[in-house]
């Protein structure tokens, strides 16, 4: 047999979460909005590959762990989506989130760290979004406006250019669009 049959062989053996339908269903759902019952064969099949990535075949008392695992996932991490605890386990089990026995406390500790990865992302996509929009808005920031007005100020000697930042050119352009008269003293720093 050549190298690459038994590549084949024991690729067909390999068993991706990404394959599973009952993951595939839920991976993008909140786990408030995953029935117990699946979310119960999701946490196993992380669990068990889990195990496999920390050196073990098994874990301890699976039953149990898992029960005890599925209370406070919903309790405490019900708004995460399914992929993002499913990120937590598989990557805590990798040691990107410290060393841990596969038991209950541990898997929380893994939780607790995707679910401030998660809200920073949130925050910095809703940042992004924020950008975007003062960005492209040229109806409600009519930023062409802002910034001459900022260049008048500038040649007139009413601000330095190291003082160029401290106006802020949303707040003008929004006052441009709103029809008002802007002037250096609205947005004069103090």
């Amino acid at each position: 047999m050549e190298d690459n049959e038994l590549y084949q062989v024991k690729k067909s053996h390999i068993t991706k979460i990404e394959d599973n339908s009952t993951y595939q269903a839920y991976s993008n759902n909140q786990v408030r909005d995953v029935p117990i019952e699946e979310m119960g064969i999701l946490l196993k099949l992380f669990l068990d590959k889990a195990a496999v990535n920390m050196g073990k075949e098994s874990y301890d008392k699976p039953e149990s762990t898992k029960e005890s695992i599925l209370e406070f996932l919903y309790r405490d991490f019900g708004t995460l989506q399914v992929v993002y605890i499913g990120s937590a386990i598989i990557r805590g089990s990798l040691g990107k989130y410290g060393a841990g026995r596969l038991v209950p406390s541990t898997v929380y500790r893994w939780f607790n760290e995707v679910s401030l990865e998660y809200e920073r992302n949130r925050r910095h996509e809703k940042l992004a979004r924020r950008e975007y929009d003062f960005a492209f808005d040229l109806q409600k920031y009519p930023l062409g406006s802002a910034i001459n007005k900022k260049i008048e100020w500038y040649e007139s000697g009413k601000i330095s250019i190291d003082e160029w930042d401290n106006y802020p050119l949303k707040a003008i352009a929004e006052k441009i669009a709103q029809g008002v008269n802007v002037t250096f003293e609205m947005f004069k720093m103090k």
